[in-house]
């Protein structure tokens, strides 16, 4: 630690223990093992008792007003814990974060976690970068793709710090015998898709892959909760697929889906990263997805890609592959050595850095 312990906020308002919530605690992780102190602002209960469990000091704040009313009540928190700096993920808790610095002046860090096309244009997004010291990006693609198409982010600090995941994701044949009684699923070959249930993930693309595969289709097994649940039950049974929506799945119970998935099937094409895709790939699973987003580039020539958009040939892709178990072993242990190379512990000391540099006193004198 070069300089003073630092007190530092994560506000964050996803709604399950998953995904960016879990990536905060990592990194709150790491910034505890320096000796700093942090601090989670949650707008969901699940989230916010999972830190507490983790022994991390949580509050609640109500993340769902963006407005003066919210911004104050988030003034207060970060006063009551002399907040130094509020790391943010998602564009309306940085408009959140961005109004409550005009009362209780912080600095802001965006790790940029947004699966779009293009980063917002709006005027309330450009003015709240103002107040933006850092921006972590999780890849090289979704920088290069931010920045081409928004100036105002190129008008600030930025680094690429890629994700990683936990130990736990790791081949776990207990695990999968554990997740298959849990859910029902005796000795079913099945492909896994993980991910939220909704529009952006794709989900109805991917129930006509797998019509397409005919009768011999394996079940799909989907991990994810979300607002499309019940719109996707219904297509399935509209398109003869045989898929099981389990809902949000815990990411201890994960491991135990890859290990026993003939596949990851991912056909989201605009991920800022893919953090399903590298678990899987963790689990020695082989990965079948959408040439798009960062995908590619996580995966490394580890799995096998698709042209986005093309049904056809996602099908016969993944197809070819399911008939082909020596194949599919042989990319499994291809993808877990890729895997490998995205280190939790360096993910998080490069956050760290990043962190006391955003929030150091000469930051402060410049910004």
């Amino acid at each position: 630690m070069a300089g003073p312990p630092l007190s530092v906020a994560f506000l964050t308002s996803a709604r399950t223990w998953r995904g960016s919530s879990v990536s905060f605690f990592h990194i709150a992780q790491g910034l505890v093992t320096k000796g700093h102190r942090v601090h989670m602002l949650a707008g969901d209960a699940p989230v916010l008792e999972a830190f507490v469990e983790r022994g991390l000091s949580a509050c609640r704040v109500p993340t769902g007003k963006t407005g003066i009313r919210g911004a104050l009540t988030l003034a207060r928190s970060l006063r009551a814990v002399r907040a130094d700096g509020l790391v943010v993920d998602r564009p309306r808790d940085l408009r959140l974060g961005a109004l409550s610095s005009l009362f209780y002046p912080v600095a802001l860090v965006n790790r940029y976690n947004l699966s779009r096309s293009r980063p917002p244009l709006d005027l309330l997004s450009r003015l709240a970068y103002r107040g933006v010291r850092l921006t972590i990006f999780v890849s090289d693609t979704s920088a290069r793709q931010a920045l081409a198409g928004a100036g105002y982010l190129r008008a600030r600090p930025h680094e690429v710090i890629p994700e990683a995941v936990g130990p736990q994701f790791y081949p776990n044949p207990a695990a999968e015998e554990e997740f298959r009684r849990a859910y029902g699923l005796g000795d079913r070959e099945f492909v896994v898709a993980v991910g939220s249930l909704t529009a952006d993930k794709r989900y109805d693309f991917l129930l006509n892959i797998l019509s397409r595969l005919g009768p011999g289709a394996p079940l799909l097994v989907v991990c994810g909760a979300g607002s499309n649940a019940e719109e996707l039950r219904e297509l399935a049974a509209r398109l003869q697929v045989e898929a099981r929506f389990l809902g949000f799945v815990p990411p201890e119970e994960l491991p135990g889906a890859y290990t026993g998935a003939m596949a990851l099937v991912h056909v989201c094409e605009i991920e800022t990263f893919g953090l399903s895709v590298l678990e899987a790939m963790a689990c020695g699973c082989a990965v079948v997805a959408a040439d798009g987003g960062a995908v590619p580039e996580v995966l490394g020539g580890t799995g096998i890609l698709s042209p986005p958009g093309d049904a056809g040939a996602f099908a016969g892709r993944l197809g070819e592959l399911l008939l082909q178990p020596d194949r599919r072993a042989t990319l499994g242990a291809a993808a877990r050595r890729r895997a490998a190379s995205f280190s939790l512990a360096s993910m998080q000391e490069a956050n760290v850095r990043a962190i006391e540099w955003a929030c150091s006193p000469d930051q402060a004198e410049r910004s």
